[in-house]
């Protein structure tokens, strides 16, 4: 790897930025040093460095895939650093967890740095008055005593957060197979197969004296096919196959139920039993757009239906939306 180039106006000691980068902890193509925010592309990582007293925020932005829905069609999670006087520098992240860790570390160490875009801030203000009038809102005795479960709730889920964790990725990993064509699927398959054979082909031939260019043309043909699908996350493994990941779902499922069985007069079903869901129920509740347990959920559903990828979410409501919305359709909403 070669040595990382200032992006932006800030330069540091071409030693000090080496040893800085050594010791940076790393989330996926980026790493979070002591001197500097280590940033990749979407193909090298940590390629450059912006000192932190040059970066304004750092925050999520969520895109689609071009598609008709189908295949290669999920959503794409970016990270974004803005530097400078308004310059801006992104690339993808493959885990919303380390995206999340990674800004969790910057809040500690560097509370300077804002961790919403501008949007996101202007949005989290409005929901802070929005709460604060919501707060004084006085609920009828249905609905107060549907909070006060789904308060007992909450802290009743987030004392197993492997558990809830468990169930949001294999949903979200479940979700985002169910959608792949099963065409497609063939179709890389077939590529992935014929780029094994070209690169066999080639090695073949080159004892053979063949033509040498031809040859390796054909080779790292064969490579890109394959380390293409490979990367398109389209082709089945013995992990990540529909059966699989159905066995992980329901595995998931029946330990929360297990979990929450115990519960006395639980209120979720296991199959939506995260804490942001009776967090987001309890908003529901509190600005009284429900009026007791089975209207928040079915509000609930109806938000979630709704926040597709034409729907700008930053901050906590993508963090929130992104984990849970799988839970529901996964389950067609049931």
């Amino acid at each position: 790897m070669g040595r990382p180039k200032a992006l932006g106006s800030a330069v540091l000691p071409e030693e000090e930025v080496r040893a800085d980068r050594k010791k940076a902890k790393r989330y996926d193509l980026w790493a979070v040093g002591e001197k500097a925010l280590y940033v990749g592309t979407n193909w090298t990582p940590r390629k450059y460095y912006i000192p932190y007293s040059s970066i304004r925020r750092v925050f999520k932005r969520v895109a689609v895939s071009p598609g008709s829905g189908k295949a290669f069609l999920t959503p794409i999670l970016y990270l974004v650093v803005q530097y400078d006087d308004g310059k801006e520098h992104q690339s993808t992240f493959k885990y919303l967890q380390d995206a999340d860790n990674l800004l969790n570390q910057l809040e500690k160490e560097h509370p300077e740095i804002s961790l919403l875009s501008p949007e996101g801030e202007a949005k989290k203000k409005e929901r802070q008055e929005q709460e604060r009038r919501a707060a004084a809102n006085e609920l009828s005795v249905t609905a107060q005593k549907a909070k006060h479960r789904l308060e007992t709730a909450q802290r009743t889920l987030e004392k197993q957060p492997a558990l809830t964790r468990a169930l949001a990725q294999s949903a979200r990993m479940k979700r985002t197979l169910d959608l792949i064509d099963p065409k497609m699927q063939a179709i890389a398959i077939a590529v992935a197969a014929a780029g094994l054979i070209a690169i066999a082909a080639g090695l073949i031939l080159i004892p053979l004296h063949g033509n040498t260019n031809v040859v390796i043309l054909m080779i790292l043909a064969g490579f890109a096919a394959v380390f293409m699908m490979i990367n398109s996350r389209v082709l089945p493994t013995r992990r990540r196959n529909k059966k699989a990941l159905q066995r992980d779902y329901d595995k998931a499922v029946s330990n929360l139920q297990d979990y929450i069985g115990k519960q006395e007069d639980f209120p979720l079903p296991a199959r939506y039993s995260h804490p942001f869901v009776a967090k987001r129920m309890i908003r529901i509740l509190q600005t009284q757009r429900a009026d007791n347990m089975e209207g928040a959920l079915t509000v609930l559903k109806e938000d979630l239906r709704a926040a597709d990828s034409s729907v700008a979410l930053s901050g906590d409501d993508y963090t929130e939306v992104v984990t849970i919305k799988p839970l529901f359709t996964v389950a067609d909403y049931a």
